[in-house]
């Protein structure tokens, strides 16, 4: 990523990361869904996909964030979608609408044909702003998996694609002591780090916050949203 990319507008790349020169970081949590899921949450195996604990623990501590929704996560849990785009401390982004792998392998997500890309998106950023009433302008690929030409048609819809340069490792962690260990190691200036907030196969999120938050603010790092990590104000 250049320094352009972080500017406002039509990057040239997938943005991965703010200035280098200021210390802030983004703390970014996705809420998935697939039809996996919603099939789990259907029959009783998994009780729930909103982790509610996650929020508390950054509103105690005044810790800004920003959440990228599914547009079937939203639809499900159209209650806290919707209180957590209207709490100033956060902001609401796009994450598709089903999950599906852009591009393959994809940590064995469902394949989506190309023709069905721009409105798999599309129906993510509908679902998004009837639930929430925000229009997402930041889009992150499931998986962290998109082909070049995904870049192009993200663009080409007026998103912004946006990745991460820290990766907690809290999708499918069930020590805490590991996810706080993965973020204190590889976050610095301008860093967008990678959680998840919908609990499940992420049961470990809200164990890590607390002491992924203190040791970041300890190094002297602020937490900011993604719109101000990329603003070229510094705001």
């Amino acid at each position: 990523m250049t320094v352009a990319d972080a500017v406002p507008g039509v990057p040239s790349s997938l943005v991965t990361h703010g200035p280098r020169t200021l210390r802030r970081v983004a703390l970014t949590f996705d809420a998935d869904m697939t039809p996996g899921m919603e099939k789990a949450l259907q029959t009783g195996k998994v009780k729930t996909y909103d982790n509610v604990a996650v929020r508390q623990i950054l509103r105690a501590t005044h810790t800004p964030a920003t959440f990228f929704f599914t547009g079937m996560w939203a639809e499900t849990y159209p209650k806290s979608a919707r209180e957590i785009a209207q709490d100033a401390l956060f902001e609401v982004e796009d994450h598709s609408y089903d999950h599906p792998g852009f591009e393959q392998p994809c940590y064995g997500l469902g394949n989506i044909p190309e023709a069905h890309k721009a409105a798999n998106i599309e129906l993510a950023q509908a679902a998004i702003f009837r639930v929430t009433g925000v229009k997402p302008r930041y889009f992150r690929f499931p998986g962290g998996c998109e082909h070049p030409q995904d870049l192009t048609l993200v663009r080409s819809l007026g998103l912004i694609p946006l990745g991460w340069d820290v990766v907690s490792g809290d999708a499918g962690q069930s020590d805490a002591r590991i996810i706080v260990r993965n973020v204190l190691q590889q976050a610095r200036n301008g860093s967008i780090i990678v959680m998840h907030s919908h609990g499940g196969k992420a049961p470990a999120t809200a164990l890590a916050l607390p002491a992924i938050i203190a040791g970041l603010k300890a190094r002297g790092l602020t937490f900011v949203k993604v719109t101000d990590l990329l603003s070229p104000s510094g705001r």
